[in-house]
């Protein structure tokens, strides 16, 4: 218990002195702080729990009528309770990400010691006596050594308890959960480091770098990124080439491929050693020792995508056996062949799809190819009317030697502006036609018109029928470009030549020659702008089909991975559930647990007031017997004050009677003395006469 206060001490001092500190009086970021004291509530709450029930257990141990006399029996079953189920879980999650991030901790704490102002602070933090002079990297330190601490603790215990009783077995089975929740830690911040050593050797590789495995796939820096790719093992080894020599090169082993490094200008590319893919798939890799070679090992992969052999030596024997065994058990526990099959068809299928959208384009570029010769050879035939008119004598006749239409112009060309100005150029040819010969001026136009139709091979019937209506004629009137070209063109053409031609009835031959050759334009111009229109639709149709089949069978996988993800999703569901329902038996056991702690910390409050209303009626007695000494003492102290009064007065009396003694001593010492005179002169009177007689 005592090393227990002592831990918590410590988390208080990092929590209230120098966490609270940092947020109100330096003011730094929450987030900045949380990094340097990650997990710290969780720890102070989690302790203070497992200090309050040792404490409870030390008072239910102690003797009747004391509160320090105690002798504690049990304590196994707090400490299995305390690092077993969720407990233990807890345990693992919070030092786990509490001692992964003890090196950022005091790294980030270092960092903000370069600020003055920082500095002054942990100075002042430092003297505080609460602090007992532990700075953050020490407390920081104390905290992860914790946990490593209570088997040393235990195993005290156990020394001093029976073999064979409850007891003992407790303690056995705490002590070696307590091991197991060490021993995930540990776990958690193997992979932790494992995973940011990833990270920093990603931020060191070149972007651009990539390189092909033996089933032809592209393995790029991003495939390393991917959320179930762990790192296992990394380390320098040597690859050995084709002529001998060795390449320095650093070898990652993940979770299903092994891959090679090489350093250039301070950045990692895949390797290229002899064209061999710096990639290896773990799927059917066998790893041999090499002959009379100590540190050399070979990686021989045996992938339907063909074998491949690869040479690698390290700096000792221990490390080549090491990364013998981190191979052998990654190659066991690798996923099943199935996702590499999967990839495998994925890039199969983007490859098919990729090589039949470049043949789709060779053809779209065959067909733009035909069509361009397509309207140079109508093109041409035009220069040639053109030229036969010249030659028949019609200088006046004004000819364009190209189409009305651009093949290469990326859009598809509309056949009905040119079929609408193909009819107006009949009808205007029509009345060319009757205005010349007078002599048949009793003929009816529609006779003319059927005379024409027959000549050129359609019927009016369908020259009306091919008319757009008025709907139609509005959306080419108001969309394409090419309606408003096609009259510029032949306005342009008729101007010159025609100018009132609708209002002389005498129309010369150049007039019917002009509207032959507008007329001719205006239907090869529509023969090319039909040619393109085939190409386009015969390209659009492929391209629909493509895409049916495309999304048929995207369709029908997408039904399987439904199916998968329903499949996963109830899965979930039913743990889930159970997990609820074990989390419901723990919470009614915990509310029973609660509910028993409760009415025992009543029955000891009801037990407490009984000793509290006895002791104060002890402590009313005592008083009431102090009070009545405290009066005995007065009276006993006024007769010593009369006592002392009445000595003082005799001692008065006997110095009188001492005085009055001394006085009749004086008295009779002169009397003595008087008498004593008078006899000597008596005496000497005597002796006068007696020599006198």
């Amino acid at each position: 218990m005592q090393t227990e206060v002592h831990h918590i001490h410590t988390l208080f001092i990092m929590s209230e002195i120098f966490r609270k500190g940092m947020k109100e009086e330096l003011q730094l970021d929450h987030s900045m702080v949380d990094r340097i004291f990650p997990c710290l509530d969780e720890l102070l709450e989690m302790h203070r729990q497992f200090f309050c029930k040792m404490k409870d257990r030390r008072q239910e141990s102690c003797e009747a009528g004391s509160e320090r006399n105690f002798v504690i029996s049990r304590i196994g079953d707090i400490l299995v309770q305390q690092f077993s189920e969720e407990n233990a879980t807890k345990m693992e999650k919070i030092y786990g990400e509490f001692c992964s991030h003890q090196k950022e901790a005091v790294n980030l704490f270092k960092e903000l010691q370069q600020n003055k102002k920082f500095q002054n602070f942990i100075k002042l933090r430092n003297s505080n006596l609460l602090a007992r002079r532990r700075g953050i990297p020490e407390c920081i330190l104390l905290v992860t050594q914790r946990i490593t601490k209570y088997p040393v603790l235990v195993e005290r215990i156990l020394q001093y308890s029976k073999e064979g009783t409850e007891e003992h077995k407790d303690l056995c089975k705490a002590l070696r959960l307590i091991k197991d929740v060490i021993t995930a830690v540990d776990l958690k911040v193997n992979e932790y480091e494992k995973k940011q050593k990833l990270l920093e050797i990603l931020c060191r590789t070149e972007n651009k770098t990539y390189t092909k495995m033996k089933n032809g796939h592209v393995f790029r820096k991003q495939d390393l990124m991917r959320k179930e790719r762990i790192l296992l093992h990394e380390g320098l080894v040597y690859w050995k080439t084709a002529t001998g020599r060795f390449k320095d090169t650093l070898a990652l082993l993940l979770t299903d491929v092994l891959l090679f490094l090489q350093e250039k200008d301070q950045k990692y590319i895949f390797a290229a050693v002899d064209q061999k893919p710096s990639v290896i798939s773990l799927q059917k890799l066998i790893v041999r020792e090499v002959a009379n070679e100590e540190r050399g090992m070979f990686l021989i992969s045996a992938s339907s995508a063909g074998p491949e052999m690869y040479e690698i030596h390290t700096s000792s024997k221990e490390e080549r056996n090491s990364w013998m065994r981190h191979i052998q058990e990654a190659v066991e526990s690798c996923p099943e062949e199935e996702e590499e099959v999967k990839m495998t068809e994925s890039d199969e299928d983007k490859r098919i799809a990729e090589a039949k959208a470049y043949r789709i384009q060779k053809y779209q570029e065959s067909l733009s190819n035909q069509d361009q010769q397509i309207c140079s050879c109508l093109e041409e035939k035009l220069r040639i009317y053109a030229k036969l008119g010249d030659l028949c004598g019609f200088d006046d006749v004004h000819v364009e030697p190209h189409l009305l239409i651009k093949p290469d112009s990326g859009e598809t060309p509309q056949a009905a502006p040119l079929l609408a100005a193909a009819l107006r150029e009949v009808e205007s040819l029509h009345v060319a036609v009757t205005s010349s010969q007078v002599s048949e001026t009793e003929r009816s136009p529609e006779e003319s018109t059927e005379e024409l139709s027959e000549k050129h091979g359609f019927t009016a019937n369908e020259m009306l029928e091919s008319v757009p209506g008025d709907e139609e004629r509005k959306e080419i009137e108001e969309s394409p470009e090419i309606n408003l070209s096609v009259e510029k063109e032949m306005a342009g053409a008729n101007l010159e030549d025609k100018g009132g031609s609708m209002g002389f009835p005498g129309s010369t031959g150049t007039e019917i020659v002009q509207a032959i050759q507008n007329l001719t334009r205006l239907l090869y111009s529509m023969q090319a702008a039909l040619a393109i229109q085939d190409s386009h639709r015969e390209l659009h149709r492929l391209l629909l089909q493509d895409n049916e089949k495309t999304t048929r069978s995207q369709g029908s996988r997408l039904n399987l991975v439904l199916e998968q993800e329903k499949f996963r999703n109830l899965e979930k569901q039913r743990v889930e559930l159970a997990d609820t329902h074990k989390l419901r038996q723990q919470f009614q056991q915990e509310q029973q647990r609660w509910l028993r702690e409760c009415d025992q910390r009543q029955r000891e409050l009801e037990d407490r007031e009984g000793q509290l209303g006895q002791r104060e009626r002890e402590c009313q007695c005592q008083e009431e017997l102090l009070e009545q000494s405290r009066q005995g003492l007065a009276l006993q102290l006024q007769e010593y004050q009369q006592s002392l009064e009445r000595l003082q007065e005799g001692q008065k009396m006997v110095e009188r009677e001492r005085d009055s003694v001394k006085m009749q001593k004086k008295l009779v010492w002169h009397w003595k003395h008087g008498q004593q005179n008078s006899l000597l002169s008596r005496t000497r009177d005597y002796e006068v006469c007696a020599s006198s007689l």
